[in-house]
């Protein structure tokens, strides 16, 4: 049986327990004695299960590192996508030579595609967040002589 936790808060909860239970500003200690960034009101929060932002980069990686959880499962549980490898180490060796108006255009390209990307995610949870409920109401565009209407649902 696969023991990995799922969820951000069990990440947390399995770092605080390699660490001797430590929590709060006494964990985010320990990350930053391991070079590790975590902020104590971040991951306190996370404990307590009222953790609703978006965790850096850093706050992931701390929280991999300290649990033992590998950081691919940590962006799982987070709902992140795993970054890739940095962009600038994959640009041409060239790239330097680029005029500052060629600059200009594709860090303004490169902040569209980062603004798009959080719509699509924001989009994705609301989705995800409006399928889980169980309010599913009938919605009539025209009536249905077959359906009398003592069989409509009444309105809330």
């Amino acid at each position: 049986m696969d023991s990995t936790p799922k969820t951000l808060k069990e990440i947390a909860q399995a770092a605080s327990d390699n660490n001797g239970g430590a929590r709060g500003r006494q964990l985010g200690r320990i990350a930053e004695r391991s070079g590790l960034t975590l902020s104590y009101t971040t991951v306190d929060k996370i404990l307590a299960g009222t953790y609703t932002s978006r965790p850096s980069r850093k706050t992931l990686e701390a929280l991999a590192k300290l649990s033992g959880v590998p950081v691919a499962d940590v962006y799982r549980a987070a709902k992140e996508e795993l970054p890739q490898a940095r962009l600038a180490d994959q640009l041409p060796p060239d790239v330097d030579n680029l005029t500052p108006e060629q600059r200009k255009v594709i860090i303004d390209i490169a902040r569209v595609f980062l603004k798009e990307n959080r719509t699509i995610h924001q989009l994705e949870s609301e989705l995800a967040d409006s399928t889980t409920r169980d309010d599913y109401r009938l919605a009539a565009r025209e009536p249905d002589n077959e359906i009398g209407l003592d069989q409509l649902p009444e309105e809330p």
